[in-house]
């Protein structure tokens, strides 16, 4: 059948499909974001299959999500067809579509059983007391951004260096995430269930916004830009000190210090950061390294030396930070250095 015709109940039955719901192979959701922009028809039939598969897949460790979908393919290829031969009348369609339907329900009674085992697992952690079934946890390496795509329908573009842990809970009792880096964020409405993201002590409280959060380890403190809609940003350890912002208004604050900046950022660049669009106009070497910082969530180290004079033009779109370097020091005469997760550029001696 071709993916066109696909229902619901046929893409749960997919492989592929279902690595791209778990989010456990980039070759996999790449394919089936760029299949939904030229079918986007779909939708409601993909959103529906993958509700069904966030009931398992959204809540477990991607080695648990392997194991889950190994688990689930074994115990479909252990079933067997009826030893009866059907009457010579019946049609090949007819039999296609009665083992087409017995496929289906034993797949989703396997996922449902495999759910239940899940939610058994949570309510009961291990006793161990480290909680790891607690949260589903999402890493971006040093290259490659991840789109993830919540149970609620709320959209997080995660930036490289960054992580982002989401409760077993999420949009059932609440929709609380917890993030060390940095990552944008399309909030689906939910007036019932507040949007919270907490990183450094700080909480951004949001409903059917757009915002982006940002909170390295190696940043002084830790910022809030909002693209639309309205957010709330308190300091956990200070629960008296908030601040609310417009769009285009973004917030730094230090935490544990109760010291919230406000200013405007330039809605453009982050335009660009979302569609992956990195714009270098006449850039200075300084300029480079902290336009680095800000894209990539690396820190950038010039160090010292003699430096030709630098006014860099280029346009690099979804490239990854070592690709840009070397472009940018093949053409300058540089060569940078990585150590202890930081670049270093430096001059030709």
């Amino acid at each position: 059948m071709e993916l066109q015709q696909y229902k619901a109940e046929d893409f749960i039955l997919n492989d592929s499909f279902v690595r791209y719901c778990l989010r456990s192979n980039d070759t996999d959701v790449q394919f089936w974001e760029n299949w939904l922009l030229r079918y986007p028809h779909k939708q409601a039939e993909v959103d529906k299959a993958r509700e069904w598969i966030f009931m398992l897949g959204l809540r477990l460790t991607p080695e648990e999500k392997e194991a889950e979908f190994q688990s689930l393919q074994e115990r479909i290829s252990t079933i067997t067809p009826a030893t009866e031969e059907p009457p010579i009348a019946t049609s090949v369609v007819a039999i296609r579509s009665r083992w087409k339907t017995i496929f289906r329900i034993s797949a989703a009674a396997i996922l449902l059983l495999a759910t239940v085992t899940w939610l058994r697992k949570t309510t009961h952690p291990d006793s161990t007391g480290t909680g790891a079934a607690d949260y589903a946890l999402f890493e971006a390496g040093d290259s490659i951004r991840k789109t993830i795509v919540l149970a609620d329908g709320s959209r997080v573009i995660l930036n490289t260096h960054s992580k982002l842990k989401v409760p077993a809970a999420y949009n059932v009792t609440q929709r609380q995430l917890f993030l060390e880096g940095e990552a944008y964020f399309e909030v689906a409405a939910v007036a019932a269930k507040p949007f919270v993201v907490t990183a450094n002590q700080l909480a951004v409280k949001a409903l059917g916004t757009a915002f982006k959060v940002r909170a390295y380890a190696f940043d002084t403190a830790t910022y809030v830009a909002l693209v639309n809609g309205r957010v709330r940003v308190v300091d956990t350890a200070q629960a008296t000190s908030a601040m609310e912002l417009a769009p285009g208004q973004q917030l730094s604050g230090v935490p544990h210090r109760n010291t919230f900046v406000r200013t405007t950022f330039d809605m453009n660049r982050e335009l660009n950061w979302r569609s992956g669009k990195l714009i270098f106009e006449d850039a200075s070497l300084t300029d480079i390294a902290a336009t680095l910082e800000y894209w990539y969530g690396v820190k950038v180290h010039l160090t010292p030396g003699k430096y030709k004079p630098i006014r860099f033009n280029g346009i690099f779109v979804n490239k990854s930070v070592h690709e840009v370097l070397s472009a940018i020091c093949f053409v300058n005469g540089l060569y940078v250095k990585e150590k202890d997760q930081a670049l270093y550029i430096q001059a030709n001696p």
